[in-house]
This record gives C-alpha cells, structure tokens and sequence, in this order.
C-alpha cells in the first residue's frame, strides 16, 4: 500500500469542518444513526486522492456544502455581466441555483477586507434565506506559506456575544497552493423561525503551517432585510413502489440557495433504503436541477425518514414541476450488519453481492476494501466497529477512506488500537452501500 500522508494531511484540513457536529440525542437513538452518533469527537481523515463524502447529521437539519454541477458557459457568461456581482461567478459557476439568485439580485455585497499582520480575509458578499447564511470569501496568508486554513468561523452580533451557530467551510482550491488567494464559501446552517440578529461579526481563527494564531479577523457585516425571500412549500404526500419498496414524498421546500425534498420510507419494507441516485427536479422543458455536489447531502430526521438536499429553481417559474431519480441503493435489513474476524483477517458476513472483499490490518486500524468505482459511488459506508457486546472500538479516533480516480476500488480505514483489539468476531452497521434497485421514476410536483 502506498501512504500519501501528505495529501492525507491537506484533504483532512481542506474538509475541517466536519469536525465535532453536535448530534441530537433524540436522532442519534434511531437505529441508522447510532454509527453517526459516535462522531461526536471525531476528527475525519481523508485517504489517498479521492476523498470520501461523510454524512453527519446536526438536529433535524443539516448542512450542505460546496456545489459543482454544471451549468451552461453561456449562463455563466451572462451573469458575470450583471453589474456588481461578476467576482462572484467564479465561485458560483457551477451551480445554477445560485446563479440565478445573483442574477435576480439577490446577493449582498459586502467587499469588507480585514487583515491581522499575517493574514488577510476579504469577504465579497452573502446570501441569507431562512435555510442558511452563505458567505462568499477569501485569504491569503503574507509571504509564501505551505499551509494556511480557517481552523474556526464564529458568529457574532454586534455586542460580540457569540451566537449559537456554526460556520462550516469549503476550500475551493484546497491543495492550498503556495502565493494563490483561498476563495472558500462558508455556510451557516439555520432552524425554522431563526432570526438572526441585523449587525453580525464574523470572526475567523486561523492556523498557517499547522500553527493557531494569536488573533482573530473580525469582520463586521449588516444583513440587508430586503434582501430576503421566503421559501416555498409544496406538500405532496405521493407514495411510490419499487420493488416492493414504497417511498412517499411528503413535500418539497424550495429556498434561494437550495431545494430540500422530505421523503418517507415505509418502515415496513424489507430493504434499508439509504439514498436516490441522479435525484433532481425538472420542468416541462427537460431543464433540471440536480444534487448539490460535490458534497451531495441526504440527512436522517429519523430511522424512516430523510431530507436530500438539491439545487434551487427559486428565482423559475416554471409551468410543470417533476421530481425524479433513477435508481435507489438499498440491501436487504437483515446484510446491515458487516461482521469481520480481526486476527485472521477474514470478512464473515457481508451483503452478498460481494462487493466487500478483503480486509487487513494496517496501523492500528482495519482497512476494507468496497469493489466499487470511486468516481460513481465515494461515500462514507461505516463508522466504527464495535465488539458483540456493543462496546464501540477506538472511540475518537480518526475514521475516512478514499481511492484511486483510476481504480475500481474503495478502501475504508476504521480505528482497531491494539490496545482495544478483541480475539472474537467484530460488525460494522452500513450506513450506505452501492446495491441499487434500478427503475426509473418521475412524480409530477405541480
């Protein structure tokens, strides 16, 4: 095996932020969270060169990061023009969603610079719905540095009381490359019926060369209340069978920077249905909007019911709305649970198409190996492993997988400390897997 603990180092600190999420004790006790639950002190690792996509829920909502999915140069090209907005696109570019939000004016520009000695943060402008807050920004550290990251993003209102939300960020040239500007977006995750106050201050805390500074950049912004949209509803409550699996869509929130589609899987099925592959919404003409990628989210309320998060056609009007997938990746409730003998490094029980293949030890850890292309599936399958007993093994310590673009394999990498290491047989609850119920399916939301 090779060790790129370089690239390893660069990806966990590009991806920091999912870090230490708060998870609910009432969600966390639902039986396909109770592996998310123990993420509360982990740190994620990221292997090899395509990292793997983790899934954490934080309350009944959860946030969606930086998106990807392309959009016409045409469109792009076009919005660039709207006076004001063109340093935005290239952040934006990607996602049709919020191209269209600038195109409808909907951006604030804020173009506040604020530098500290050692680092300089311009943020250029945000976006507020009642979803999330999204800041557009970037930093760059004086002189050459390897390494610089934003280790924490406060809120703060105007008399610097700390508000109680997070802000999680995305690196959109996460290598870090040494003498470029940073440009991230960082987005704050809000609850229904949250207001936040006019004057905030967000307040950065950075690291360069893996070392904190003294001093954060407070930058003080004021939310423009016109610039501000409702969201959208639009209840469904449409039941689906495939397979013998029945889904129903229960509604269908749009907001400014996102789509969010609340689905009911009937807890009578015999599968575990985990997510939707190439889910999105289109109208009469064929246009679609897609998963936001490529941090595509699908977050649990509960055991039977999850919220997948696609782009906003908020700013469209169009005559005929459809929802629709292609697929559903889904095993069977009774292969949940990946069973693996440690010492003779044998799996025991696995989903029976095989796909779960060999398993070794490696640095006091358990590397597993998914037959699977890493460009079509990359997502976090497991977390910890724990004995028969239910005792979790390593606790805390750093889980994460990857794979070569160029592979047809996954290798996930799972805590086993020798000191922690058990003689008898240890499991793994899925929390995602690349079985697919292939048919094809459009329900009409209006």
């Amino acid at each position: 095996m090779f060790d790129f603990e370089k690239e390893e180092k660069e990806l966990e600190k590009s991806r920091n932020t999912l870090q230490d999420l708060s998870i609910s004790d009432d969600i966390a006790n639902q039986a396909i969270l109770e592996g998310m639950k123990r993420a509360k002190a982990m740190k994620m690792r990221k292997k090899k060169f395509l990292p793997i996509k983790v899934f954490l829920a934080a309350s009944v909502f959860i946030i969606s990061l930086i998106t990807s999915v392309k959009v016409s140069d045409t469109m792009a090209d076009y919005i660039s023009n709207v006076p004001g907005i063109e340093k935005i696109v290239e952040f934006i570019r990607q996602d049709k969603g919020l191209l269209a939000a600038a195109e409808n004016n909907y951006f604030q520009k804020i173009e506040t610079t604020v530098e500290n000695g050692e680092v300089k943060v311009t943020i250029d402008s945000i976006v507020r719905d009642e979803k999330e807050l999204l800041i557009f920004f970037n930093y760059r550290a004086k002189g050459v540095v390897d390494q610089i990251f934003p280790e924490e993003i406060s809120l703060l209102d105007g008399n610097r009381n700390i508000l109680p939300y997070r802000a999680y960020y995305s690196n959109l040239n996460p290598n870090g490359e040494k003498k470029y500007v940073n440009k991230a977006t960082a987005r704050v995750p809000l609850a229904d019926g949250d207001i936040l106050p006019e004057e905030l201050i967000l307040s950065f805390a950075f690291s360069v060369n893996d070392k904190m500074l003294n001093q954060n950049i407070d930058i003080p912004l004021t939310l423009d209340k016109e610039k501000f949209a409702a969201k959208k509803v639009i209840n469904m409550n449409k039941s689906v069978k495939v397979e013998g699996q029945e889904i129903t869509i229960k509604k269908v929130t749009i907001y400014p920077t996102q789509t969010t589609i609340d689905i009911m899987v009937n807890p009578e099925n015999s599968k575990k249905i985990f997510g939707f592959n190439d889910i999105h919404i289109e109208d009469e003409t064929g246009e679609k909007w897609a998963e936001i990628e490529p941090n595509d989210f699908t977050s649990y309320v509960n055991e039977n019911e999850m919220i997948i998060y696609l782009q906003s056609n908020y700013f469209s009007d169009p005559k005929e709305l459809y929802l629709a997938f292609s697929s559903i990746r889904a095993v069977d409730k009774d292969e949940l649970w990946v069973e693996i003998d440690p010492v003779k490094e044998k799996i025991i029980k696995a989903p029976k198409d095989g796909k779960l293949s060999s398993v070794y030890k490696r640095n006091e850890e358990l590397a597993i190996t998914l037959e699977t292309n890493p460009n079509i599936f990359d997502k976090q399958i497991f977390m910890y492993a724990e004995d028969f007993n239910g005792n979790i093994i390593g606790m805390g310590k750093p889980i994460g997988g990857g794979g070569l673009p160029n592979n047809n394999y996954v290798t996930y990498y799972v805590p086993y400390p020798d000191e922690e290491a058990v003689a008898g047989p240890i499991k793994l609850k899925l929390l995602d897997y690349p079985a697919t119920i292939n048919k094809k399916i459009k329900l009409k939301i209006k």
